[in-house]
């Protein structure tokens, strides 16, 4: 056979199985990258800006929004703004035994029982604008107010407000427990650390924290203490300590300084959202470097570069945008012998869940890359169809590589 006849060969193959793909025939193969966007125009959602949500795994993903709080299911939507205080949500949280905790611009309310019960002061405590709410190991919600720091135990007790804090008041903003100490981070205020009736501050002026505003927090495997700033971009307290910031000062390449929300998987990728770039997948590779995969208006289907918060469910990242809510899904189907292990695909490179071993072959067959490794560099590929095989799985994956 000449060399003519054997290009139109594979060029014949090639387009065939591009034309399978797209009739769908190898589905049950692999995996599709698909994005959708709820809005006010395909969906009960009444105002656009979608500022908190919540995956539970009994009734569903909560959607928190400038006027309305929605619950979306495989029933499709119900609406719960009737039974607030204040239509605008913004924070959603799961407490220990399943209650949703709703807090609002005026006060908070929880939905316990399929009953919803509303508070918005207790005593002479005015509770105001709800940021976000926590829980320990006990139940007992902490509350981040605009105005202090609240406790939650059948009562409402005061913990913190403007005495705390050399400011005339203290916004807290976002809470998050690591280990037993509750962290609070505040708008101005910078952070604290509260175990046992006993707080340490932590701002510019005392510590290496360099932006003293805490929009968002978790907390990672190793106990390190990760921040959304508003302006100082991705910050990090370590457990030995130490403060490291990660922003454009650092890395010209960097894509934002000004970030909304954080979000670690359970694949320890980091997800970052932005005020003006989208948002951003963030790891440090076995170097030490920091890489990012950016997620915007121009290089996805968000409706708005403005994302104020991320969350995950077993098959879909769901971001919340100033323009709607978006559907995310990189999920990919798995056999039996090899269902803990999962892929996602950038432009630039294929994350593995794991290191494994990882075999690319040509459509014809012939084996062009196998390492035993968790992060594939696919820029070397030029752009066609590529048979991918992890690990001990008996299917391959028909995926599109290069660029």
């Amino acid at each position: 056979m000449d060399k003519i006849k054997l290009k139109k060969l594979l060029l014949n193959k090639i387009l065939i199985t591009y034309m399978l793909i797209q009739l769908g025939v190898f589905q049950p193969l692999f995996g599709q990258v698909t994005w959708e966007v709820f809005d006010n125009n395909n969906s009960p959602i009444v105002e656009n800006q979608i500022n908190s949500l919540l995956v539970d795994s009994t009734r569903g993903l909560w959607v928190g929004t400038n006027w309305g709080l929605y619950l979306k299911n495989t029933s499709g939507w119900q609406e719960y703004t009737s039974y607030l205080n204040n239509p605008q949500v913004r924070s959603l949280s799961l407490d220990n035994e399943g209650n949703v905790w709703v807090g609002t611009l005026d006060g908070f309310s929880v939905f316990e029982n399929n009953q919803w019960t509303s508070y918005n002061s207790n005593k002479e405590i005015s509770i105001g604008q709800v940021n976000d709410i926590t829980f320990d190991n006990n139940n007992v919600a902490y509350i981040a107010t605009i105005d202090g720091l609240l406790s939650f135990d059948n009562e409402i007790e005061l913990l913190l407000d403007s005495s705390a804090l050399e400011n005339s008041f203290i916004n807290v903003k976002s809470l998050i427990f690591s280990g037993d100490s509750l962290v609070i981070g505040t708008i101005n205020g910078g952070i604290a650390y509260y175990y046992n009736n006993e707080i340490n501050w932590y701002t510019t002026s005392n510590s290496g924290l360099i932006d003293n505003s805490a929009y968002d927090l978790v907390v990672d495997d190793n106990n390190n203490l990760w921040i959304a700033a508003t302006y100082g971009g991705l910050l990090a307290h370590l457990q030995s300590q130490t403060w490291i910031s990660y922003n454009t000062g650092g890395d010209n390449n960097w894509p934002s300084n000004s970030l909304t929300s954080l979000l670690l998987d359970n694949e320890n990728f980091m997800f970052v959202g932005s005020n003006g770039n989208g948002f951003f997948r963030f790891y440090i590779d076995n170097n030490g470097i920091a890489n990012t995969t950016i997620y915007n208006t121009e290089s996805s289907p968000i409706p708005s570069n403005h994302v104020l918060c991320i969350a995950k469910d077993p098959n879909n990242y769901w971001i919340g945008t100033e323009l709607g809510l978006v559907r995310w899904s990189t999920s990919v189907g798995l056999d039996n012998n090899n269902q803990q292990l999962s892929f996602q695909q950038s432009k630039d490179e294929i994350i593995l869940s794991e290191t494994t071993e990882v075999n690319i072959y040509s459509v014809s067959g012939k084996l062009l890359y196998k390492s035993n490794t968790s992060v594939v560099n696919i820029n070397n590929f030029k752009r066609g169809l590529y048979l991918l095989k992890f690990g001990n799985s008996t299917k391959s994956y028909l995926k599109y590589l290069g660029n």
